[in-house]
């Protein structure tokens, strides 16, 4: 006969087994979510960078409720010129997966502003020239014209091939996809990333060339090939994943656990994910290639539209949060602007007692997260900026 304590051991002991599988899914996930896309070139991760001075708040964070209702919550920061001549520039961090009011928020800001630049990898056939409107004037939200090819965030070449993974992981939470909740027909859009083509060149380089049939060589290639065919859900890890999708979204309870952990997972993310811990030399340069070479593109766009004799009236930089640390040090440090005010958008929430989740099992469940984040992000500060 099993005795209150014993029973009480082995709830506690399913609570922790729980915890650690959906842990481990949660901390997979993020790139899916804030920034699918992470890649530069640039320093090692070994190497103290400049802009390491310019401190920059966090992007998301969470936010709890008095009855078990826990948020995610996503900034969009808005950039002032130091010396007071200059577009207020927007750092729209951006979480790939939402419910539909956040959308709504988010869209409302975008059409507000006179131009947005929007991640989206594309095919080579990227717009040349902007319809933003100049200073003093307001994009109009005209009604949407047919979607270019090129114009979808995280895509290469048909619409929806690339992003399957995240709409699959966004049904399965019971949220909606950025890609089919955001308008990105505004005359006020410009496309601001680089091509699948620039990716691969970029994965290329390398500061210590090796022979093409070299082993650093293929596993190079083979990690950029392996992230296409995992957003597309057509490797063997992509079918595993939307497998585990199709669990949660069929048990109430393990979705809101789900949905808790990658909450969890998100908002305790810090600093620059290209520098994780214990990530493999080639995952770490696609992660690099990923985030800061096409942010390189966004302030190559950036700059080009601030030189012109009517600059827009405001810039909005519509990208996945993941990207928004390193954007923000380097808009501050090259334009000469200063972080002013954050609007916090809630991105999408979980009531874990309504789902049947007791508080041992929700703190067990964060718990684990907390731990498994702090192993993996990057521990050193960031001096504040002056």
């Amino acid at each position: 006969m099993k005795t209150p304590r014993l029973r009480l051991l082995q709830r506690a002991r399913g609570a922790w087994q729980g915890a650690r599988e959906i842990a481990g899914l949660a901390i997979i996930t993020p790139l899916l979510v804030c920034g699918s896309a992470a890649f530069a070139q640039g320093a090692s991760p070994k190497q103290t960078s400049p802009l390491a001075r310019f401190a920059v708040e966090p992007y998301m964070r969470v936010t709890n409720g008095a009855t078990g209702g826990v948020e995610l919550q996503v900034a969009v920061r808005k950039l002032v010129p130091t010396n007071g001549v200059g577009p207020v520039i927007w750092l729209a961090g951006a979480s790939h997966i939402g419910e539909t009011n956040y959308y709504a928020l988010l869209q409302k800001h975008l059409d507000a502003q006179a131009l947005v630049l929007f991640e989206g990898v594309h095919n080579g056939r990227k717009p040349a020239q902007t319809n933003a409107a100049p200073a003093g004037k307001t994009a109009e939200a005209t009604p949407p014209s047919p979607k270019p090819e090129a114009a979808a965030p995280e895509q290469a070449t048909k619409p929806g091939e690339r992003t399957s993974l995240q709409k699959d992981l966004a049904e399965s939470l019971g949220l909606v996809f950025q890609l089919e909740a955001i308008n990105y027909t505004r005359t006020n859009f410009l496309n601001s990333d680089l091509s699948l083509k620039e990716l691969r060149d970029l994965m290329d380089k390398d500061d210590e060339p090796a022979a093409p049939d070299s082993p650093k060589e293929k596993r190079k290639n083979e990690a950029f090939e392996t992230l296409i065919k995992a957003m597309e859900g057509n490797s063997l890890f992509g079918t595993l994943l939307k497998a585990g999708f199709k669990m949660v979204g069929g048990n109430p309870k393990l979705q809101a656990m789900t949905k808790l952990a990658l909450i969890e997972a998100l908002g305790g993310i810090r600093g620059d994910l290209s520098r994780m811990k214990s990530l493999p030399e080639d995952v770490q340069r696609l992660m690099e290639v990923l985030i800061q070479s096409r942010n390189d593109a966004v302030l190559r766009d950036l700059r080009a539209e601030l030189k012109r004799a009517q600059p827009p009236a405001s810039v909005s930089i519509f990208y996945g949060a993941a990207h928004m640390e390193d954007m923000e040090r380097r808009v501050r440090r090259e334009f000469g602007y200063r972080a002013e005010s954050d609007l916090w958008l809630p991105a999408f929430t979980v009531d874990y007692v309504k789902a049947g989740l007791s508080v041992i099992e929700a703190t067990l469940l964060r718990t684990m997260v907390q731990r498994q984040m702090q192993e993996l992000l990057p521990t050193d500060k960031e001096a504040p900026s002056k």
